[in-house]
């Protein structure tokens, strides 16, 4: 749409342009739940009672019902998406078969999953710090088209970036038994705060609350890891447990809203050039609904019968997803994201 025209973009009703103008992805409301996800810190309070003990039933619902589908649903976005799928079809092939068959190799070849779950944490870390960057930069893209250029783009990117990952880092190794390099961390655990304090001071005096809802998920993301960063610190176990099952809740949450608006605004857009994915996008929430109650449902009875491949599987999806999510969220990709 045309800077000052008024006018909706096909497809697109005026709220959504609004929202858009205002620097909001979905709503401000939807936006505050499931992007911002500013309910994280009720997780705690919900387990505060059995002193962050008791995750089984948070568990049973985020493992199967969020964080499984959220993986999946990258394959839609992949393979029922006629422009994207045509335009980058030989990457898409070459990578879902290079990870079937590096999966399936060291499947039979060790005869056990963990390599490929070690490979998993690393590469899903990255994954995670590169997701809430990038949701960050859509919010200030948004709220501020010219922002993203020059110098200020790389800091603030490896900036986040590499404060997620030493938290992610510092949580993985909460047990590990190196003493010396226990020590270096836990003197450099009292100056790493200083990076989302620099970042935070950034957003606030470049923005002046004119670009809200990247200021406030910026504000949720870093309290979440800050706060995993003490309990890391101070050596609480279950509070680290349950801290980490939110972040896992607060990065699925966000990726499926992200997918939506995505869907939207590629539907309003590029309606007839989308195949199967333009039928389900006019009728997204329930296709949605669907999706996670289905894939949560038979993901529980898989695990329940074929544990080990279902495992396999999932550990196999993931690797896609992380590729792909690589591929198709670039700016720079065949086929732009909105």
């Amino acid at each position: 749409m045309a800077k000052g025209n008024l006018e909706p973009a096909a497809g697109r009703s005026l709220e959504q342009e609004a929202n858009t103008r205002r620097g909001w992805l979905l709503g401000p409301w939807l936006d505050l739940f499931l992007v911002a996800n500013i309910a994280w810190p009720l997780l705690l309070l919900v387990q505060l009672d059995e002193g962050f003990q008791s995750r089984d039933g948070l568990q049973f619902w985020q493992v199967y019902f969020i964080t499984t589908p959220h993986r999946w649903v990258t394959l839609l976005l992949v393979f029922l998406d006629r422009e994207r799928f045509q335009a980058r079809r030989g990457i898409f092939l070459i990578v879902a078969a290079g990870v079937v068959a590096i999966c399936t190799g060291v499947r039979l070849s060790t005869g056990t999953l963990t390599c490929l779950l070690a490979v998993d944490y690393i590469w899903n870390a990255w994954h995670f710090a590169a997701q809430h960057h990038g949701i960050y930069r859509i919010y200030g893209r948004l709220a501020e088209p010219g922002r993203f250029a020059g110098l200020g783009l790389g800091l603030e990117k490896w900036a986040l970036r590499m404060f997620l990952l030493y938290v992610i880092v510092r949580v993985a190794g909460a047990t590990w038994s190196y003493t010396v390099l226990e020590q270096w961390l836990r003197r450099a655990n009292w100056f790493v705060p200083l990076v989302p304090a620099g970042l935070l001071a950034t957003d606030f005096v470049r923005t002046r609350g004119r670009a809200l809802g990247g200021t406030i998920y910026l504000v949720s993301v870093c309290t979440l890891y800050l706060s995993l960063l003490v309990a890391v610190h101070a050596s609480w176990p279950a509070l680290v447990l349950s801290l980490a099952t939110a972040s896992a809740l607060f990065h699925a949450l966000e990726y499926l809203a992200l997918v939506s608006w995505s869907v939207r605004e590629r539907h309003a857009a590029r309606q007839d050039r989308l195949g199967m994915l333009g039928y389900l996008a006019s009728r997204w929430a329930m296709t949605l609904g669907v999706f996670l109650l289905v894939l949560g449902a038979g993901g529980w009875l898989m695990n329940s019968q074929l544990m080990e491949t279902w495992l396999f599987v999932n550990v196999i999806v993931a690797f896609l997803h992380y590729a792909y999510d690589g591929l198709i969220w670039r700016r720079s990709a065949g086929v732009r994201n909105p």
